[in-house]
């Protein structure tokens, strides 16, 4: 199923067999740095979670006239000929499944050559769930952030080091649309808040593989 334009996302992917897709810190970097690459253009990005084994990004499929804006803005930064994982010297439309596709094949090649090791490293082919409320977008912002103790890697989400939520508290220049998070969640002391509470009926009505 193609991601369509205008809509709204959870991305999650885990490595194969559960394996970790991280394994040192400059993996986290390296994954982010080339999610930007490849993701930059066709997506705008609010919240995401990198854990050792699986990743979540929420995104909003950016619409083509959004994207030949930044690609006009932004494509004198890059070498020429290449732009956001394409080889070309005039806009096109980006597809956000596609250029999701590229960042796994990039990472896992490097990856590969990185740790001299070879075949898959994700889980077949990632996960969406198309996110049609305000409701259930308010809680996977959360649920995102909150990951890593839903899954034991950390006791504190909020001092997690690969994940958004500190990204999107401070004032600092950042690829993450913190302004839309804030008017969702009304204002960074509700965001905050709302990442303290226990969402139970929100829980039980939004499952999550991971």
């Amino acid at each position: 199923m193609k991601l369509e334009e205008y809509k709204y996302y959870h991305i999650y992917h885990r490595g194969a067999n559960e394996q970790n897709i991280y394994f040192e810190p400059e993996d986290y970097e390296t994954f982010i740095k080339r999610y930007l690459y490849y993701l930059f253009l066709a997506a705008d990005t609010l919240a995401y979670c990198l854990l050792p084994n699986h990743f979540h990004f929420l995104i909003h499929v950016r619409p083509v006239n959004e994207q030949l804006n930044l690609f006009n803005r932004y494509k004198s930064k890059y070498e020429e000929g290449t732009f956001h994982g394409d080889r070309h010297n005039a806009f096109k439309p980006y597809s956000a499944s596609s250029q999701i596709g590229h960042l796994i094949n990039s990472y896992t090649k490097h990856i590969n050559t990185k740790y001299e090791r070879s075949g898959v490293l994700f889980d077949g082919k990632f996960k969406r769930i198309e996110i049609e409320s305000q409701d259930y977008l308010n809680y996977l912002i959360c649920y995102i952030h909150r990951n890593p103790i839903h899954h034991g890697f950390s006791d504190d989400y909020i001092s997690y080091p690969h994940s958004s939520y500190n990204r999107l508290l401070n004032n600092r220049k950042s690829f993450l649309n913190r302004i839309l998070i804030m008017k969702y969640l009304g204002g960074e002391e509700n965001f905050v808040a709302a990442h303290k509470e226990v969402l139970i009926e929100l829980e039980e009505k939004y499952k999550l593989e991971y």
